[in-house]
């Protein structure tokens, strides 16, 4: 549980594929609010069918944060990606901004970490763009540090994405 001003609890659960419809609304909604942030765009996203909203539950572990009985931010597990099968990765993560400092973005980081230390990863990667001083700040609340690994995003290279881990 979170708390902020008024003690609002956040809670946090693992999306299934019967859940697409959930997902899609929340990744279409943070498309729409941080158009530069994610690997696809609002136009890509909102083309999708229901058999590509529920192939991406399946894929990989997507987590919803509700504050107030609203969905307010998303978190994603993926391990698809590592070439280490020990790593895992924290991707698509995403608070809205009213619910930003509500304890929500805190919440889906540790349902992230508690997924992978669940199926025995020994470390989690995640890159974040080195200007996102506000995300960084909350990674690193979370025990992530910078690795010193840097590179180009890929979605407008004048930004540098910092690459931070999290050792299990």
């Amino acid at each position: 549980m979170a708390e902020s001003a008024t003690s609002r609890a956040v809670t946090v659960r693992r999306l299934g594929a019967d859940d697409w419809q959930a997902y899609r609304s929340v990744r279409l909604a943070m498309l729409l609010e941080s158009p530069l942030a994610f690997g696809s765009t609002h136009a890509e996203a909102a083309s999708f069918d229901e058999t590509t909203w529920r192939q991406q539950l399946t894929d990989s572990a997507v987590f919803v944060a509700n504050l107030d009985g609203s969905q307010v931010g998303s978190a994603t597990y993926a391990d698809s990606w590592a070439a280490d099968p020990t790593e895992g990765y924290l991707i698509g993560m995403w608070v809205s901004p009213p619910a930003r400092g509500s304890g929500a973005g805190p919440a889906l980081v540790d349902a992230v970490i508690a997924h992978a230390r669940a199926a025995g990863k020994r470390r989690i990667l995640l890159n974040v763009v080195d200007t996102n001083n506000r995300a960084r700040a909350l990674y690193e609340s979370c025990g992530f540090v910078v690795t010193g690994h840097t590179s180009p995003y890929r979605r407008d290279h004048r930004l540098i994405e910092v690459e931070m881990e999290l050792v299990l």
